[in-house]
């Protein structure tokens, strides 16, 4: 069993940069909003290398696309990039991309979002032993009646991963395999980053967490 994750960091951020239309340079890539006094990007790295103490996990992936040449600069070294040539399709364009990139080396893929900025390692390491236990299912996070990422794939679906395209990434995936897969309740997993609002949210309740 071999997993690897892919960071999903590609998007342009539409809704995040519109309202952020009169700020300069850095101060309108979603990929960079301050969390936890650092980068989106570079804390949902952080919350996920700890997963590399693991001897099942191989390699943390991050797929770039809009405003990757900035974004790359901020990216720790020993984290693997992979170019979205299709980003602008579609965060199932860029996963089909990545686990192409990656499904000769994997038996299983952890796909996260690096918007979901109030998961901690806990939620990535809990998804990683329940594959441990069931190696063929898919394990995704539930939140309420809603299966979503953070999720990971075992190498029979990677045929369809490869094959996702436009905005709805690998939903409807998840909705055609009720009965191969499981799934580890985390409601926190809902709250990600559309706007400066939605940051500024987080990084309240962050600070009364700490």
């Amino acid at each position: 069993m071999q997993i690897n994750v892919v960071l999903l960091a590609a998007g342009k951020g539409t809704r995040y940069q519109a309202a952020t239309q009169n700020n300069l340079g850095c101060e309108n890539i979603k990929q960079l909003t301050d969390i936890n006094g650092q980068p989106m990007i570079v804390d949902r790295i952080n919350q996920l290398k700890p997963l590399l103490s693991d001897p099942l996990i191989d390699h943390i992936y991050t797929a770039l696309g809009a405003n990757k040449n900035v974004i790359r600069s901020i990216i720790p070294k020993d984290i693997i990039i992979i170019d979205s040539l299709e980003w602008a399709k579609g965060m199932g364009n860029t996963l089909a991309e990545s686990v192409r990139s990656i499904q000769a080396q994997s038996s299983h893929v952890l796909v996260a979002l690096a918007d979901q900025a109030l998961l901690t390692t806990d939620h990535y390491q809990a998804l990683v032993d329940a594959s441990k236990k069931q190696p063929n299912k898919i394990i995704a996070t539930l939140c309420g009646t809603r299966l979503i990422a953070p999720v990971i794939f075992p190498q029979r679906f990677f045929p369809l991963l490869t094959k996702l395209s436009g905005d709805k990434g690998a939903a409807k995936l998840l909705q055609d395999h009720a009965l191969l897969k499981d799934a580890i309740t985390c409601n926190k997993a809902l709250f990600d980053i559309d706007t400066p609002a939605d940051a500024e949210q987080i990084r309240h309740h962050l600070s009364r967490e700490n």
